[in-house]
């Protein structure tokens, strides 16, 4: 029997569109009362997120010119500021905006530090120099000179050495000494002479100051208790960098760092003031 056979037997009825079931739509989705309350839970709590990040990135100061140390100075007796400054090929796009970030600290470092605090600088590649040695701030008027041609690599020994050496040339009693390295942490020494001429160098606290996420090769040993500090350029990346590492611009990370040395904060300046 054919499959036209077949339906010619079948009555009409059944071979028509009125025997057969109508067509019945999905009904829509109706979203859960717990899902709904969840999301808007959740969104409630998205919201309270970004208005808190939003609050907190206010308060940062912007610039260092727009800041100033607030509180009660804990530490009594000078501060002894020594930096190493990485000029090596791999730091050469910071210059312009280190340089920058070294005339802030030094206006602000005379403003708000006492006369007898102390700077001092020494820059390295393949070799060391120092530029400033050891400087009261009431004696500073003017910030470190750039250094004449250095070796090439990346060693911070020599510049500890040098920093070191330099203090012969002003001796005197620091309630705190400390070293800012500006580098992004590739560095050619070898970690156990690093640390044994981090040592004898009698830093109460060590900074690194870098402008990529990571120590490098600053890690082990006394390396591990260095304080690590991102820096950014600005910008929409500038700002998303601040919001995820908390980086800051240069000059308001030195700020952050005699913030605390001296057991103070770092606050936006009074306009009004």
């Amino acid at each position: 029997m054919t499959q036209r056979d077949s339906d010619l037997r079948r009555s009409v009825y059944s071979r028509t569109a009125v025997g057969r079931a109508g067509y019945a739509a999905r009904p829509p989705y109706v979203m859960p009362t717990w899902l709904r309350r969840l999301l808007l839970v959740l969104l409630c709590l998205l919201l309270l997120l970004l208005a808190l990040v939003a609050c907190h990135e206010e308060q940062k100061p912007e610039t260092l010119s727009g800041s100033t140390l607030t509180g009660a100075r804990l530490t009594t007796g000078p501060i002894c500021l020594e930096e190493a400054v990485d000029v090596s090929g791999s730091m050469l796009e910071y210059t312009a905006q280190r340089e920058r970030a070294e005339r802030e600290l030094f206006a602000f470092a005379k403003r708000e530090l006492q006369p007898t605090d102390s700077l001092a600088t020494a820059f390295f590649a393949g070799s060391a120099q120092v530029t400033l040695p050891p400087t009261g701030l009431q004696s500073l008027t003017t910030p470190a000179p750039p250094p004449g041609q250095l070796k090439d690599d990346t060693f911070l020994v020599p510049a500890v050495v040098e920093l070191v050496k330099a203090r012969l040339t002003n001796p005197q009693p620091c309630a705190s000494r400390a070293l800012v390295m500006i580098t992004d942490g590739v560095v050619s020494d070898i970690p156990a002479e690093l640390e044994t001429v981090l040592n004898a160098a009698s830093y109460t606290r060590i900074y690194a100051v870098s402008p990529t996420s990571g120590r490098g090769a600053l890690s082990g040993g006394l390396l591990d208790s260095v304080s690590v500090y991102e820096f950014h350029g600005g910008g929409t990346s500038g700002r998303i960098a601040s919001v995820l590492n908390d980086a800051r611009p240069l000059d308001v990370i030195f700020g952050d760092i005699l913030a605390d040395l001296t057991g103070q904060r770092l606050t936006k300046s009074d306009p009004d003031a």
